[in-house]
């Protein structure tokens, strides 16, 4: 693993702990719009109250909770002498006083105590017996009660806000109902609806009351929570903590990860200068081995490092995130363990691709020059390299590259494409073949195409040849077959002599190719030397011009294609 990728993890988390720790304090600085009506409050959790506003809200609190258990004991007194059917209903209401009693007994401990957390008292429930999806959820645990005491100020004050907007819906539909009751109450006579108006109105202005004090009680906490201290007070606050808390782990666990890494460094630096012997040439798959191996042994001992010291510190949440940092590498892994082995059989160079051997790859001949997380193609006669990723060759087989050659031509060669136009190959790239006219005019095409073309290449070898034909009348056929074939052959290379290709041509040959219609018909074959590819156009001329030129001098008659009519009597 390179620096970069084994400091990337390292850095994501630190980044991420910095926020978690600094977001609650803005949050809490910045409380939504049903509290923003509160008085001045006091000091946060663990600061010196102000008893002067601690006892007004106790106070308010109190009367609060002695009218509830009034309330409650006027419905047990209403609960004996009442029938059995309103008895029920007279227990679920006690049964929901009882729920607001300990409530506001709760909330009032609270503001007495100054928001100690109280939970530590509370006797330990019994733990059943747990499984190995318990074990791994315990290990998590630590992860999610950090993240969720991390969120806890500005989640109450969420809830309380939340409970603050629907109180305040209930105080509203409330006061709409008594409004709506009143005057009905005020004009109806002594009797059964009359008292049923009474217990109607008593029953609405009694949640008019219950909303207007959760409403208060709930400002009181978050009042409590907000504290007194400024946002930049709460900033500096919490970046001193974690500058001194887990930021110090952080940064003497990337302390620790460095003195691994360059001193693992150091000393194969020390064992490759002292122990190895230069002289002796070194195998590239051993090396890759040996390499590979260290780099995997580093990045373990990197983690074993970083485990020791968030052990060290014991900082829970650090360490639980390692350990799941951990299990999801152990995961991934073994998802991927298939490729990666294919992988590491490609870079080690035992897989069934090879460096310095052939390959087939979009349709062109390769030269593998090195196998890497990029591998690099070379084709010796293109010009350019393709560097590409070594999951593309997962399939690939090459083999050994021997004496074949790599493409049909090279640059500054002689070819006849299919219809016998010699053209120059000006450039050749692993995308495009340039080639030149003889006028100078240039023509590409993909280099994919050319490698597929049927071509004759006049460059390659030492010599090539160049064929043409010509025909004399049938009026010298009996001298066809031994002046006629000489008279050409010397015309021929007298011709070819005369020019600057005279150093060029190593053979001339003519015979008799056909007895055509009108005309006896000479092959004649001229071998060059490969440097005078460039004039293969010439050279065809120069065998007609002789050629015409010799039956002149010869006065021997040139056909032309005639055609002959019978007559035949009727």
């Amino acid at each position: 693993m390179n620096r970069a990728l084994s400091a990337l993890p390292r850095l994501i988390l630190l980044f991420t702990l910095l926020a978690t720790q600094l977001l609650p304090a803005v949050r809490a600085q910045q409380p939504e719009t049903a509290a923003s009506e509160t008085s001045t409050a006091p000091a946060e959790e663990g600061s010196v109250q102000n008893p002067a506003a601690t006892l007004e809200r106790l106070a308010y609190v109190q009367s609060v909770l002695s009218q509830k258990i009034d309330e409650r004991s006027s419905l047990g007194e209403a609960i004996q002498t009442a029938n059995e059917q309103d008895q029920e209903d007279l227990r679920a209401q006690a049964e929901e006083l009882s729920e607001d009693i300990q409530q506001l007994r709760d909330t009032l401990e609270t503001i007495a105590i100054g928001g100690v957390d109280n939970s530590l008292f509370a006797p330990a429930t019994e733990e059943p017996d747990s499984n190995w999806r318990e074990d791994i959820a315990l290990i998590a645990q630590p992860v999610i009660d950090s993240l969720k005491d991390l969120t806890e100020k500005p989640r109450k004050i969420k809830e309380l806000n939340d409970r603050i907007a629907l109180r305040q819906q209930e105080q509203a539909a409330a006061t709409q109902a008594l409004d709506n009751l009143a005057p009905l109450a005020d004009r109806a006579q002594e009797g059964a609806l009359a008292d049923s108006l009474d217990r109607l109105v008593k029953l609405w202005q009694g949640r008019l009351d219950d909303a207007r004090s959760d409403i208060e009680i709930a400002r009181f906490q978050i009042a409590d929570l907000q504290g007194d201290k400024s946002l930049v007070q709460t900033l500096a606050e919490s970046l001193q903590d974690f500058l001194t808390g887990r930021g110090l782990t952080l940064l003497l666990a990337i302390l620790a990860a460095s003195i691994v890494y360059f001193g693992v460094r150091f000393l194969m630096r020390g064992y490759r200068s002292a122990l190895v012997d230069k002289a002796t040439p070194e195998s590239r798959t051993r090396y890759r081995l040996a390499a590979y191996s260290v780099q995997a042994l580093t990045f373990i001992l990197i983690l074993i490092a970083v485990f020791v010291v968030f052990y060290q510190r014991g900082d829970v949440l650090l360490l639980g995130l390692l350990i799941l940092l951990i299990v999801g590498l152990a995961l991934g892994i073994r998802n991927l363990l298939p490729r990666y082995l294919s992988e590491a059989r490609l870079l080690l160079n035992i897989g069934p691709m090879r460096e310095s051997e052939r390959i087939m790859y979009r349709g062109l001949p390769w030269r593998v020059e090195s196998i890497n997380m990029y591998t690099v193609l070379r084709n010796p006669e293109l010009h350019g390299v393709l560097r590409i990723p070594l999951a593309e060759f997962h399939d690939t087989t090459s083999r050994p590259s021997g004496k074949d050659p790599w493409f049909p031509s090279s640059r500054g060669d002689t070819v006849l494409l299919e219809d016998h136009s010699p053209m120059e190959v000006i450039d050749q790239n692993p995308d495009t073949v340039v080639l030149k006219h003889r006028g100078g005019q240039l023509v590409s095409m993909p280099a994919v195409d050319f490698y597929r073309a049927t071509m004759t290449n006049l460059s390659r070898g030492d010599t090539f040849g160049v064929t043409s034909s010509f025909g004399v009348d049938y009026r010298h056929q009996d001298i066809s077959l031994t002046q006629v074939p000489k008279l050409l052959r010397d015309a021929v290379r007298e011709q070819l002599s005369q020019t600057d290709l005279a150093s060029f041509i190593k053979d001339v040959r003519v015979e008799l190719k056909l007895a055509n219609d009108s005309s006896l018909d000479y092959w004649i074959f001229v071998t060059c030397d490969s440097r005078a590819a460039k004039s293969y156009r010439k050279i065809e001329r120069t065998i007609q011009s002789a050629c015409v030129d010799a039956c002149t001098r010869a006065k021997l008659i040139i056909p032309f294609p005639h055609l002959s009519v019978l007559h035949q009597p009727g």
